[in-house]
């Protein structure tokens, strides 16, 4: 009787028993149930049931096969894509490409993929290949971004192409064509460009102070000269110390002066001046006339007395110039009091809450240690520059040293009295006498001490200023406050005290004072 083995060899041995499905078998996952045949599922390692197989196994999406965990729960064989299903490295490889940029799964089905024009196995999604090329509209290239011009008719060209017929303007950086840009020092503009970029940064002063006797003060200061009209001007560039930039709220330019000291400084201004009277140059109501002065020397303490003493003079100041450019936003009112000042102990505090467009910018003190006188109109008339810094200039060195109290006590509450102070302060006659008349001209400012013996007109003041245009109130130059017992109105003459009739303007405002005259001597005869 031939033995087990033999059977097996010639094929003779018997099958074994036929399985029923409702038999059992022991999971070999670990649970070590005995889990029916129907319920198992087949694995490498033997039979397991549902829940011991999802926690050793995954089924690839695409192939089928099994992908196991390890002890920690990752599979490195196992992507999920976008669509959210499982698949093996290789279908998921054949189902999606990988953008080179972002990292992003684009579907292979999505028509062809972008690559880069310079390495064809990087590939991008349709976001970023547009990020970072682009094809020429001219020359039909793949481009880097960062040779991308946009021309004015909205096309996207190449560097190449772009350089054959545009430019971009040096200061908008807008695309022109070459026939159509206007050219300055070396650069390139479009036409709205071209009248504002003809501009240039002011230069180191190379002069020398070595007089303050004009001056009379020791400090250093700079001017900001707005104008109307600068024909020419161009032709400064290079051959001054003087800079020029574009100034929105005026026609012309805007000319800055190097930082001055002494007498020499007053020769530079009265240089430029000449220069341009030579050429013409006119202001409008349109411009002003910023001074800056240096306060690198004073302390905190010293610089709050001087605003103190600007704030508590703020109504003498606007009598040197007309209702209109008191009333300028440019230059517009304190929104402070003099009570607010004396809350700050640091300097740099009161400046921080400061609106530069304030008749006094103290805001300029945060970056260049200094401050800017704005209130005055432009003028082109070098000895009116002159004597407005030099006039400034010893205020502050008389009032620093003060009190709030000696300030209030100097001055007083009223503008009368601010100019009597200003008097007392400034040992200067032919100073004094210059500011008494040009407000003479346009308000009643000077003082009764100030009458009689000074009421000469100063030595060598110009009549270029006496055209500047003067607007008039009947409030504050009807001289009302003469009474009718101690005046004649037959002695009481236009020309002798309208602040009109001493100008060469004549015509309409000549007749607007005399018209005010009649209505007072109206009145005087009717009482």
């Amino acid at each position: 009787m031939p033995n087990e083995l033999q059977l097996t060899l010639t094929g003779d041995a018997p099958a074994p028993p036929a399985r029923n499905l409702h038999d059992a078998e022991e999971c070999v996952g670990g649970c070590e149930r005995q889990i029916p045949l129907s319920d198992l599922r087949s694995t490498p390692i033997g039979p397991m049931c549902d829940r011991c197989f999802h926690e050793f196994y995954i089924t690839c999406h695409e192939c089928g096969c099994l992908l196991r965990f390890d002890e920690n729960g990752e599979c490195d064989d196992l992507r999920e894509g976008p669509d959210n299903l499982d698949r093996c490295v290789a279908c998921n490889a054949r189902v999606f490409a990988r953008c080179h940029c972002c990292g992003q799964l684009i579907p292979q089905t999505s028509g062809a993929i972008p690559h880069s024009p310079t390495n064809p196995l990087e590939e991008y999604c349709p976001w970023c290949w547009d990020s970072l090329w682009f094809e020429c509209s001219r020359c039909n290239s793949i481009s880097s971004r960062t040779n991308l011009h946009t021309t004015p008719e909205g096309g996207d060209f190449c560097e190449d192409c772009f350089n054959q017929d545009y430019v971009h303007c040096a200061r908008c950086h807008t695309a022109i064509r070459r026939a159509n840009y206007f050219g300055w020092a070396g650069d390139m503009y479009c036409e709205n460009c071209y009248g504002r970029a003809d501009t240039w940064k002011v230069q180191p002063w190379s002069g020398r102070a070595t007089s303050f006797k004009r001056v009379g003060s020791e400090r250093r200061f700079g001017v900001e000269i707005e104008t109307e009209g600068c024909d020419g001007y161009r032709s400064l560039h290079g051959a001054t110390e003087w800079g020029c930039v574009y100034e929105c709220s005026t026609p012309g330019k805007e000319f800055i002066s190097p930082i001055l000291q002494g007498d020499a400084g007053f020769n530079e201004i009265y240089d430029f001046c000449q220069i341009a009277e030579d050429k013409d140059w006119t202001v409008d109501r349109s411009c002003g006339l910023h001074v800056h002065l240096d306060l690198s020397n004073d302390s905190t303490e010293e610089c709050l007395h001087i605003a103190y003493a600007y704030r508590r003079t703020y109504p003498m100041w606007k009598k040197f110039v007309s209702a209109n450019r008191s009333r300028n936003s440019m230059c517009g009112s304190p929104q402070y009091t003099c009570d607010d000042i004396r809350t700050f102990e640091h300097v740099e505090d009161f400046a921080e809450e400061r609106d530069r467009f304030e008749f006094v910018n103290w805001r300029a003190y945060i970056r260049h240690r200094s401050f800017e006188v704005r209130i005055y109109f432009g003028t082109l008339n070098a000895r009116e520059i002159c004597n407005w810094i030099a006039l400034h200039a010893r205020f502050m060195d008389a009032v620093k040293a003060l009190t709030y109290d000696e300030i209030d006590g100097l001055f007083g509450h009223i503008s009368r009295k601010h100019w009597e102070g200003v008097c007392t302060a400034i040992d200067d006659t032919n100073l004094l006498d210059y500011w008494c008349r040009k407000a003479s001209q346009r308000s009643n400012l000077l003082p009764r001490c100030w009458e009689g013996s000074h009421a000469a007109e100063p030595d060598g003041v110009d009549g270029v200023d006496e055209a500047e245009e003067v607007e008039h109130s009947p409030v504050e130059h009807s001289p009302v406050e003469h009474s009718p017992v101690e005046h004649s109105p037959v002695e009481h003459s236009p020309v002798e005290h309208s602040p009109v009739a001493v100008t060469d303007e004549g015509g309409t405002e000549f007749l607007v004072s005399l018209l005010q005259d009649l209505q007072l001597w109206g009145r005087r005869f009717s009482e």
